[in-house]
């Protein structure tokens, strides 16, 4: 009797090169700031760190640089971390999120999704900022990460597949699920649960930061809600953009890929 083939060994870490570059980068960055002394961690944030003064201040605020750093600030902000709670809650949400997402959109599309989500999260969390926040900091991928989940909910949720996923392993391209548009969302309601819950916690952490209540230490923390909800929506609706629609049986575009036909008796 033979003895039964050997089990395929399984990789630790199973997201995509990108999403694993991605978070060595993020890591890279916070132990340079860590480990690099104060002066170091100061004058990262200065150079890379979102300011609202370098857009609404004149003079930007005594900043040095001019207009064209605060642009760069607007995606550079993403690569700093507050500490290491901050930058390990990114990291989970990131392997979490962001490797469904990358698998279904490919690298560069992920890493443009990823970029303009951070884009549209500073934004929003510079808009709403008064004047007494101009000279604080903003700093984090969160509002990336929450674009990819954003991205991921439209999908992650989906009951109909393209091909039996018994036939296919969970990373092959058949066995994804199909990409919900825009006016499927509020019909779906583990969708709108997630939604929900999402929405929840980041205005309970946002509005309690301050207060201590956000923090396992009690210390008052700036949590930028709006940078994550600027994100999460720039995600759930840049996705059905970026991703190249599947065809339909006979050939064209459509909602149902034409291998979902095949094999039918």
């Amino acid at each position: 009797m033979s003895d039964p083939a050997p089990k395929e060994k399984q990789p630790i870490l199973r997201a995509p090169p990108v999403v694993l570059v991605l978070l060595a980068v993020l890591i890279a960055f916070h132990l340079l700031s860590v480990f690099g002394g104060n002066a170091m961690r100061i004058e990262l944030i200065v150079a890379l760190g979102l300011f609202p003064a370098r857009f609404f201040a004149e003079g930007l605020g005594g900043l040095p640089g001019t207009w064209v750093q605060g642009v760069v600030t607007l995606f550079s902000h993403s690569m700093l971390h507050g500490g290491w709670t901050h930058l390990i809650l990114n990291a989970v949400w990131l392997l979490a999120f962001g490797a469904p997402v990358a698998r279904r959109l490919g690298p560069r599309k992920f890493l443009f999704l990823y970029m303009v989500c951070i884009m549209f999260g500073g934004l929003g969390q510079i808009l709403i900022t008064d004047y007494s926040g101009y000279l604080i900091p903003i700093i984090g991928a969160s509002g990336g990460v929450a674009g990819l989940m954003g991205a991921a909910s439209r999908f992650a949720f989906s009951d109909v597949r393209w091909l039996n996923p018994n036939e296919h392993g969970p990373d092959s391209e058949q066995a994804r699920r199909r990409l919900l548009r825009l006016s499927e969302v509020p019909r779906r309601r583990p969708v709108m649960i997630f939604i929900a819950v999402w929405l929840i916690m980041n205005l309970s952490f946002g509005l309690l930061g301050p207060y201590g209540l956000a923090d396992p230490g009690g210390a008052a923390v700036n949590v930028a809600w709006v940078a994550h909800l600027g994100g999460f929506f720039a995600g759930l609706l840049l996705i059905g953009w970026l991703e190249k629609p599947p065809l339909s049986a006979s050939g064209g575009p459509g909602h149902v890929d034409y291998g979902a036909w095949k094999n039918r008796k």
